[in-house]
């Protein structure tokens, strides 16, 4: 996982390293936007679907410029990493904006973040505030436990991403793309991993920007520079490499973001250029890829980072698009080779078998289980979620006032943990799923908020017209 201002982008005054210069940028986005029109106008057939997309955080402001995600295993949530409005946005399992993040936390000039065993490390660069780089640890709670510096050795380190192994060891890669810096359980700075890659005849070292590790403690590390991926054990152990640079399918133009898929047995990258992200085999063998350029569902427009949530699904920060993508799998795990052209469409042939509307006008929701008591005589089983708060007060005001407009309204604590007690507030039930997706669509707009369908039934999905992009 990896976390990069846009490189075509610049703020003034930012604070985030690794910035590229405004006009530089400005050049590069134009010859992609002339020189890449032909890849959105291919058609690729893909064996995963969008369920969700995420472009607002929970006050309803667009998420600008998402750059990298994590997430969080113990509690089922997802981090995104806004770096421009300097924050994590905090999401339910079901994809819900509920918190964010940032300055108020002491978190400036943020990118990657990684948790485990409900401990939060962000990697925070050099600021007004904090001229040295560091990793800011927060518990479950958010609350500041401690900030691990970098010693002389490591000067003008800037951390861009991080991950835990199962030796605890911290492995983190910077904004200068040279190897990867191992610190032990308590910080301490210990090695640096430096793979190493022959161009054009000559070993040399390649620089990394991306990282991911796999329940048996493997890491993988991703050079953008080099379109490859180094393996190592847990032991830090070199095993295995794989990828090729180049701009076709099968090959890596500038991979950003890396994800382990441990039911599948695949790995996902990004890959920024080419506005795709390809599948391989944990053994390194390519097999397929989804996107390309665009802005319609399933489309990329310079992505940034990848992950795999609990339930199994892709999560693409589609960084120029201002949005999370969430993906789910249509077809059953995919084998460990690529599947023939005549078999991939017949199953995406399958899967469109029986649909009343053309699959390219509807898009498919997901609708997960609540667990809530309503009174007695409530009918039906689908609700709208459109609010979680930590202030009962805040909770309160918004129900009256949507029961004000008529609509039944009810509020259910929900239990945080170390975060307290939270407050939810629901619209109906509703019998018909198509009536509270109406519902949820009509406070979304009013609203300018974020709105998700739940069911007190069991888990479901909802194929509903394709909505304005």
């Amino acid at each position: 996982m990896s976390c990069r201002l846009p490189e075509n982008i610049y703020q003034e005054g930012t604070s985030c390293p690794g910035l590229w210069k405004y006009w530089g940028g400005l050049v590069l986005l134009f010859l992609m936007l002339f020189s890449s029109v032909a890849v959105a106008a291919v058609a690729t057939i893909q064996p995963i679907r969008v369920v969700k997309v995420i472009d607002h955080d929970e006050a309803g402001f667009p998420i600008r410029f998402p750059a990298a995600l994590a997430y969080d295993p113990t509690a089922d949530e997802i981090y995104i990493t806004s770096p421009l409005k300097n924050k994590l946005v905090l999401l339910t399992s079901d994809y819900f904006p509920y918190l964010s993040i940032g300055s108020g936390r002491g978190l400036k000039s943020l990118s990657g973040s990684y948790l485990k065993d409900g401990m939060l490390y962000v990697c925070v660069g050099a600021s007004s505030e904090d001229a040295n780089p560091h990793i800011a640890v927060y518990d479950s709670a958010f609350l500041p436990q401690k900030k691990i510096y970098f010693p002389e050795q490591l000067k003008g380190f800037s951390p861009l991403d991080l991950v835990v192994g199962k030796n605890g060891h911290f492995y983190l890669v910077g904004f200068s793309g040279t190897g990867v810096v191992v610190l032990d359980p308590e910080g301490h700075y210990l090695r640096t991993i430096e793979p190493r890659d022959e161009v054009l005849g000559v070993r040399e070292k390649a620089p990394i920007l991306a990282l991911d590790v796999d329940q048996e403690g493997n890491l993988y590390f991703v050079s953008e520079a080099m379109g490859r991926v180094f393996v190592y054990d847990r032991d830090e152990r070199f095993l295995y490499k794989f990828g090729e640079k180049g701009g076709d399918a099968g090959k890596l133009s500038r991979p950003r973001g890396i994800a382990l898929d441990n039911f599948r047995q695949q790995v996902y990258i990004v890959d920024y250029q080419r506005h795709t992200v390809g599948a391989y085999a944990m053994t390194g063998e390519y097999l397929f890829e989804i996107g390309g350029m665009g802005q319609g569902r399933g489309w990329f427009y310079y992505p940034n980072d990848i992950l795999v949530d609990g339930r199994g699904r892709l999560l693409v920060a589609d960084t120029f698009n201002h949005r999370v993508q969430v993906f789910e799998f249509t077809t059953a795990p995919v084998p460990a080779r690529p599947l023939e052209r005549e078999e991939l469409v017949a199953e995406v042939a399958g899967e469109r078998a029986g649909r009343v509307v053309p699959v390219a006008e509807t898009e498919t929701i997901a609708i997960n289980k609540i667990v809530v008591t309503l009174p007695d005589d409530a009918v039906g089983d689908f609700l709208v979620l459109v609010l979680i708060s930590r202030q009962e007060a805040e909770a309160i005001t918004l129900a009256n006032r949507l029961a004000g407009q008529g609509d039944q309204v009810h509020i259910a604590e929900l239990d945080m943990g170390k975060r307290g007690t939270w407050y939810q507030v629901l619209i109906g039930p509703y019998v018909d799923p198509l009536q509270a997706h109406a519902a949820a669509e009509k406070f979304r707009h009013a609203e300018q908020s974020p709105t998700i369908l739940k069911t007190r039934g069991d888990a479901t999905s909802l194929q509903v017209p394709l909505g304005p992009e």
